[in-house]
């Protein structure tokens, strides 16, 4: 139990300390900050590009439509629940627009994001869409490349997906991509 107690702690500093961050631009037009939310426990953490409206405006990952169809995937495929994932961004603050985080927006935001791993431990990482994924992987091929294998080898096992937006998009060929991959990352993250 003190060791749950000191996760929870750690978390809660990182979320700290990411309320607090001035690094990078982002955090001139954030209404809240996103850190994440979820298990400290988690099995499987899942890692988007960045927060929505939405987001932003409740300070929590992917609580917009997409993050309806995440919900719905969970719901459908996993033997996880959302409450048993951590579900976190790569970079904490809105990028305006909506817009693809920027290199030097990533670099400021990577060292929370590995923080809050290096935390949890969890078995795997879902990551949804490329910027995640390259992030994470370090690879720098297209997504359709990247997705529905282990990136990594290593624990934790990375695996890349498409991102609910473009699931929303593109429909339901994509969808039913992203729920095998989350199959897939269910899998590693209990050990089946």
């Amino acid at each position: 139990m003190p060791d749950d107690l000191s996760k929870a702690h750690r978390i809660e500093q990182i979320a700290s300390t990411i309320a607090a961050c001035r690094s990078c631009q982002l955090c001139e037009s954030r209404k809240n900050p996103v850190p994440g939310d979820g298990d400290c426990n988690a099995k499987l953490v899942i890692v988007g590009e960045g927060p929505g409206a939405w987001e932003d405006e409740q300070g929590k990952p992917f609580v917009g439509r997409s993050g309806k169809l995440l919900d719905q995937i969970i719901e459908k495929h996993g033997e996880l629940k959302r409450s048993e994932i951590f579900i976190t961004n790569v970079v904490k603050c809105r990028p305006p627009g909506n817009r693809t985080p920027l290199p030097d927006e990533i670099k400021m935001c990577k060292d929370h994001l590995v923080a809050q791993l290096n935390t949890i431990r969890p078995r795997a990482i879902l990551c949804m869409g490329s910027t995640a994924a390259q992030t994470l992987s370090g690879q720098t091929a297209s997504l359709t490349r990247l997705r529905g294998r282990n990136l990594s080898g290593l624990n934790p096992a990375i695996i890349a997906t498409f991102h609910p937006s473009y699931g929303l998009r593109m429909g339901e060929s994509v969808v039913k991509l992203m729920e095998s991959d989350f199959v897939l990352a269910c899998s590693i993250a209990l050990g089946a």
